[in-house]
């Protein structure tokens, strides 16, 4: 197939890192070229939707009148952006308005009730601003609150009593409105789909939930033109904190009956929303004895950290999806390709707040890639970097994650130990290090797209 035969795809936000993977997808069917400022995309306190959204439209009717569609791999904001431009262009995609409804905690809330109501927890919207006493709350210590709108449970804590409820409301008054800002934005451009109460809450408020238990998972599925597909159900293993990520697992260990129950009540809480086209994921707490599944949370887009679990294991990378549903594509046949039958994302975690003082060199990640087959290493810090500067839980400090894939468990954690034993690095803890952050800082950082 020629150049000028290939489909187009507008990347919004896309870093070097994904644009790595996506030049592995069907490229010979595929070009991509970069829209708007990967600045603004990749950073919601730099974005300003309206004006990224008609700036972008421009550019792409002025330079790519014949793109066929448009991708974003990051959460929030490029995601929401990139749906916005596709709306525009009237290219396949989900409707912002269906996307924004799954993002708002409140609202898909509302309409995870109408969908499947056995499924959701009490909730109770919460105004950080709002001096509440104990029997304002509808919910009994202990409980769960989180912002309408976050990522990486961000600002999400459990809640033991109202000197910790008191508590998290300074912290999000503090930090929630320059975060929430560009979601704000988005939500203004946008009809309410609820009315009263409800339809008024923004991205600065917060949403208190009864705690939820069982085995933690995360449905990835696909909408095509209002079909359902399940990709793949993903396991959850947490730390002791019991919110901080230790690492995922392809394939879930849950009984198939507990995956079709999930996968049945994906199917209606999607076409609920209004969600059609495109990727998605639903985060569950699921009972393996045949309880019904409880609904974390709704996730209008694709799992980045996850694309190499299902290339492992089923030959195809969830971006192969995200491509080819941008541009209209059905769903791909199964590849049957996999080298593995099992595959791990585990996650490289802090307790303590810290410096990045030196991380393993790119030589030493090809190194790892080569002699450990099927293992990938992402790091989200840079040299420089404290980690408490990165988007990171309320508990534990993130700074990357290894994917593998093996042909056994145990083989998987055999695997994931030899590669660790071979990255080497330094760390310096913020109460000793603050002058040498700055120094770090200075003149070694270069510009880059951040993977």
């Amino acid at each position: 197939m020629s150049r000028g035969e290939q489909r187009l795809i507008l990347m919004v936000g896309v870093s070097s890192k994904e644009e790595e993977w996506l030049s592995q997808v069907e490229g010979e069917r595929f070009r991509f070229e970069d829209l708007g400022d990967f600045a603004a995309a990749d950073d919601p306190i730099l974005c300003r939707p309206r004006k990224f959204v008609r700036q972008a439209v421009a550019e792409a009717r002025r330079r790519f009148p014949e793109a066929a569609g448009v991708v974003a791999f990051d959460d929030y904001p490029a995601s929401l952006l990139s749906l916005a431009i596709a709306n525009r262009l009237k290219l396949p995609g989900a409707s912002l308005q269906s996307a924004l409804t799954a993002s708002h905690k409140v609202w898909s809330r509302v309409f995870q009730r109408q969908a499947a109501g056995q499924s959701v927890p009490r909730f109770q919207i919460i105004d950080p601003a709002r001096d509440y006493r104990a029997d304002d709350l509808k919910l009994a210590f202990p409980f769960w609150l989180k912002p309408v709108k976050g990522a990486m449970s961000f600002l999400g804590r459990r809640i033991n009593n109202l000197e910790e409820f008191r508590a998290a409301q300074e912290k999000a008054q503090r930090e929630l409105p320059p975060y929430a800002r560009a979601f704000n934005e988005l939500l203004a451009m946008n009809q309410p789909p609820l009315n009263g109460r409800y339809g008024a809450v923004s991205g600065n408020w917060l949403i208190a939930e009864e705690l939820m238990s069982g085995h933690q998972c995360t449905l990835d599925g696909l909408m095509e033109n209002g079909r359902f597909h399940l990709l793949g159900i993903v396991d959850s293993i947490r730390l002791p904190n019991r919110v901080s990520f230790a690492r995922f697992e392809l394939p879930s260990r849950l009984p198939r009956r507990a995956q079709r129950q999930m996968s049945d009540i994906a199917a209606r809480v999607m076409l609920q929303l209004g969600y059609r086209h495109g990727l998605f994921n639903i985060e569950f707490f699921a009972d393996p004895r045949g309880g019904e599944p409880k609904i974390i949370e709704v996730n209008p887009r694709l799992s980045p950290q996850f694309t190499d679990l299902y290339a492992n294991v089923s030959g195809q990378s969830l971006y192969q999806h995200v491509v080819r549903a941008a541009a209209g594509l059905p769903l791909p046949a199964c590849a049957d390709k996999s080298v593995f039958t099992y595959s791990a994302s585990c996650v490289l975690r802090r307790a303590d707040d810290c410096l990045v003082r030196r991380l393993p060199s790119q030589r030493r990640l090809r190194q790892v890639k080569k002699k450990i087959p099927g293992t990938d290493v992402v790091l989200t810090a840079e040299e420089g970097d404290s980690l408490s500067d990165l988007m990171q839980d309320s508990y534990s400090f993130r700074y990357g994650w290894i994917n593998l894939g093996a042909k056994s468990r145990a083989e998987l954690r055999r695997r994931y130990l030899r590669a660790l034993k071979m990255l080497k690095f330094d760390f310096v803890p913020l109460r000793n290090g603050a002058e040498a952050k700055l120094s770090l800082k200075n003149g070694q950082r270069k510009p880059r797209k951040a993977g």
